[in-house]
């Protein structure tokens, strides 16, 4: 099994203390390493902008640089007063 050199098990205790990341074990896919399925082992993907599927057995991981970045919610106002007045 191939592990990722960003994967928590790499980093020292310590450092995964000050992190404060109570998630637990998450499975990403990587864009730059070869990808085993969790599910099957198999290495054949299907990979869409926010997710990567297994071609085999259809199971579905976050991609690594979507997972990593803090969802922000996004506004959009469309005919608004204050819109108007500016």
């Amino acid at each position: 099994m191939y592990l990722s050199p960003r994967s928590f098990i790499n980093q020292p205790a310590h450092a995964l203390a000050e992190q404060g990341n109570q998630r637990g074990y998450q499975p990403l896919y990587h864009l730059d390493i070869v990808n085993r399925c969790p599910g099957c082992g198999k290495s054949c993907w299907h990979v869409g902008r926010f997710s990567a599927e297994c071609a085999h057995c259809e199971t579905a991981l976050p991609l690594a640089t979507v997972a990593s970045q803090p969802m922000q919610p996004r506004f959009t106002g469309h005919f608004s007063k204050t819109a108007m007045a500016a």
